[in-house]
């Protein structure tokens, strides 16, 4: 028996592919991708945080949340001060935009997901949905 047939997750990255492009398909009109949305979506969720906190949120490298922070401020979505308890740091804050645009990104990922899991039965995207986060809770090693 080959590698290749005894690998039940082989298909893990090309879901993840289907995912992210569909998640970009619906994004953007908003001139937004898979990889800049959750900022907004943080923010939103969580009000202005110093842009580290955004570090620790998304579990995303520094310099990556960086060049996210200025294409959304290029965008209009969201401001950066400095942070008057941290010299060094920025706060992060949506825009009046930012804010307006948060329930259709919300609609964009709810899209995106019924399209993703549409070739299963809805019994299924549950157990699929159920699955996914009991691996996701997992301890890790």
């Amino acid at each position: 028996m080959t590698f290749e047939s005894n690998d039940a997750l082989k298909d893990l990255p090309a879901l993840s592919r289907r995912y992210i492009q569909i998640l970009d398909q619906t994004l953007t009109r908003y001139q937004l991708s898979s990889s800049l949305y959750y900022y907004l979506i943080k923010l939103h969720q969580f009000g202005p945080m110093p842009q580290e906190r955004m570090v620790q949120l998304t579990g995303v490298n520094p310099s990556n949340v960086t060049r996210a922070v200025k294409q959304l401020i290029d965008l209009g979505y969201l401001t950066k001060h400095a942070n008057p308890n941290d010299r060094r740091g920025f706060v992060l804050t949506l825009t009046d935009s930012g804010t307006e645009i948060c329930p259709a990104l919300l609609d964009c990922l709810a899209l995106a997901q019924q399209q993703f899991l549409a070739p299963l039965a809805v019994d299924e995207q549950a157990q699929f949905k159920l699955l996914l986060q009991k691996m996701a809770d997992a301890p890790k090693e």
